[in-house]
């Protein structure tokens, strides 16, 4: 039986949650966020000020029921602990610290994710795209019983960025292939209309995932078509210097050949990526005011079929219309039609070997909970940086560098607010970058500057905390508001291993340098949006309050490089099992094969040598374009690879 909270465990986190949203006078809230008068009715401000989040019938059974079933046992377990404590009159301080963070960010989710008020006082109506009436493919997926005992060429765990394109070769050679995705399908009528569903169903962990500490919330799709389907729809090529960087550092000089150029461009080509045609206010403002401040900057590309696309921050759902070309409008449907059979909802808990070490199925965990096994010699493993080596590591795979490398994108969120309405979820989310601070070093290590989602639930939740009263005025100011996000290439890396469930856990703490790299970009997104007119700045980082037009910037500016922040996020996890020329260096050797087993690859994000500094999307689909181009060639030969020692 799952585990629940106890009431009284639920009465002490709903303590937490109302600290952290507390009723407020109407007038204060008037106060602090005075552009609300003119623009939400009276009935609506002085409810959404009253409001308690511990009135809200659904978050309560939220806390009871969800949360716990969306979290890990271990991540449950420590969450009951400091519950424990907190109902103690004497708790370490030290203790508490570490914890505050983490608890502010799960009661503000908790609280944005179930009030209607908060949706109303932001302005915030998200619109319903309707999906095409006809014209858009429809997949078929097998029961998973059936597969039992079935035999492929090749088996392709996860269904993401890399696994749609490592799906379309094979099959298209004439392979018979299967896809196992662990989320489940959701066909265009069927998408959720908002970040509420969507977190839920279309995300790993409800979009609560997070590194072992709590540091980095860790943002991944689990849903078919993997990150493709939730991403932003941003498109850029590896840049120079990171081309360089993997070429020379990792022995690896198929990065700066054509044959790399040539599988970006592929890419490209199949998923009609163009420049955008439009950009909202939000991307115009990081445009112009990087320009007025001298600063390079470009438009960035997307993925929509070379058509126009307004998706209304609705990409991040699923892309109700179906014009995002992610793995599920494009790769995927190539597979399909020829001939990869798909299953969803199912878990592949270990790969299967020989006694020769040689692959020979794999043993998949069934939404009821059974076992089957499904034969092959050949075995993808793409579901991403943090599943995949855990898949490896179950499979007790001899190969000690596997999790061992893995990059973040340590993220942080800059909000600006302007004296007008700014419309912050319309258009596409984003449009744009500033690449000015993209190389600090020889070796491409630095900062981007992009436009944020500005859902509510994201927005709010890595949105520094400074007390009940200004959190509600935040809220309040959300129609009015810009979201940058500075966004690293990480040089340091952390580690992924396995919790005793047998469950990835991620271990990361952003270096003194990383954090240097993010805190710039904090401070030049901030600039940025000075140059165009913005009133107040808000940043994350302790104690750090806000800045507001007339206050000495350059002290301001001082104290947010000197103060790390307490809410970095990740939506880019990448390198976990990367290749390498040398053993030592790489889970993979520079065909994407598992050293130390023969017939298992890798072919998503995870075999990237080190973080891609952009948007990992096009370099993932690129290289996974290479792994299994050579895994055809293989087996045209006949031959499934030997051992890689």
């Amino acid at each position: 039986m799952a585990q629940t909270l106890t009431d009284e465990e639920c009465e002490t986190l709903l303590a937490c949650v109302d600290t952290v949203a507390p009723s407020i006078a109407a007038e204060e809230l008037k106060a602090l966020a005075p552009q609300l008068a003119d623009e939400v009715s009276e009935d609506t401000i002085a409810a959404f000020a009253a409001e308690v989040p511990s009135s809200i019938e659904s978050l309560r059974e939220d806390l009871k029921y969800l949360l716990p079933s969306q979290l890990p046992p271990a991540k449950l377990a420590d969450l009951k602990m400091v519950l424990g404590l907190l109902r103690l009159k004497h708790a370490r301080t030290a203790l508490m610290r570490k914890i505050f963070d983490s608890l502010i960010k799960l009661s503000s989710a908790l609280y944005v994710r179930n009030s209607d008020l908060v949706h109303k006082a932001m302005l915030y109506e998200p619109k319903v795209t309707e999906p095409p009436a006809e014209g858009h493919f429809q997949f078929q997926f097998a029961d998973p019983q059936s597969l039992d005992g079935q035999e492929f060429d090749a088996i392709i765990v996860g269904s993401g960025s890399g696994g749609g394109v490592a799906a379309k070769q094979p099959s298209e050679a004439g392979m018979k292939v299967l896809v196992i995705e662990k989320g489940l399908h959701y066909d265009l009528a069927g998408q959720p209309y908002d970040e509420r569903e969507a977190l839920k169903v279309m995300y790993d962990l409800g979009g609560l995932a997070a590194t072992e500490t709590g540091e980095l919330g860790l943002v991944s799709g689990n849903v078919f078509g993997g990150g493709s389907s939730v991403n932003w729809a941003a498109c850029i090529q590896t840049p120079a210097a990171v081309r360089q960087d993997w070429a020379s550092t990792y022995g690896l000089p198929y990065f700066k050949t054509q044959e790399f150029q040539e599988d970006l461009d592929a890419v490209w080509k199949q998923m009609g990526v163009s420049l955008p045609k439009k950009q909202n206010l939000q991307n115009q403002l990081l445009m112009e005011g990087a320009r007025r401040l001298g600063y390079a900057h470009a438009p960035v590309a997307q993925n929509n079929g070379n058509a126009d696309h307004n998706c209304n921050h609705d990409c991040a759902n699923g892309c109700r219309s179906g014009g995002k070309k992610g793995g599920v409008h494009s790769w995927l449907i190539d597979a399909a039609k020829a001939g990869t059979t798909f299953v969803v909802g199912c878990s592949v808990r270990k790969i299967l070997f020989t006694k020769s070490r040689h692959a020979k199925g794999v043993l998949v965990k069934t939404p009821e909970g059974k076992k089957i096994k499904i034969k092959t010699s050949r075995v993808i493993a793409a579901g991403g940086s943090i599943q995949t080596p855990a898949l490896l590591l179950r499979s007790r795979i001899p190969n000690p560098r596997i999790g061992t490398s893995i990059y973040l994108h340590p993220t942080n969120y800059v909000y600006a607010v302007f004296p007008e309405r700014t419309h912050p979820t319309e258009g596409q989310i984003l449009t744009s970058v500033v690449t000015e601070f993209a190389n600090l070093t020889p070796s491409g290590h630095g900062v981007r500057l992009e436009t944020g989602i500005m859902q509510p639930i994201v927005s709010t939740v890595l949105m520094q905390w400074h007390g009940g009263k200004e959190y509600k005025a935040n809220i309040a100011k959300h129609s009015h508001m810009a979201g940058l996000i500075a966004i690293a290439r990480d040089r340091d890396h952390g580690y992924v291993q396995l919790s005793a469930e047998g469950e990835p856990i991620v271990h990361y703490t952003t270096s003194a340098f990383d954090q240097k790299s993010v805190l710039k970009g904090t401070v030049a997104a901030a600039e940025c949006m000075l140059a165009v007119g913005a009133e107040e700045i808000i940043v994350n980082g302790r104690g750090v309050k806000p800045y507001k037009k007339g206050d000495d910037f350059a002290a301001w500016a001082k104290q947010v490089e000197a103060t790390p922040s307490s809410a970095f996020g990740s939506a880019h996890q990448m390198g976990s099992c990367r290749m390498s020329s040398r053993p030592g260096d790489g889970t993979c050797d520079p065909s994407g094969a598992v050293r130390g087993v023969q017939g298992v690859w890798c072919a998503d994000a995870s075999v990237l040598p080190s973080a891609s500094g952009v948007n990992p999307m096009i370099s993932t689909m690129a290289v996974a374009r290479k792994v299994s181009r050579g895994i055809v060639d293989q087996w045209k030969h006949g031959d499934a690879g030997r051992a890689r020692l």
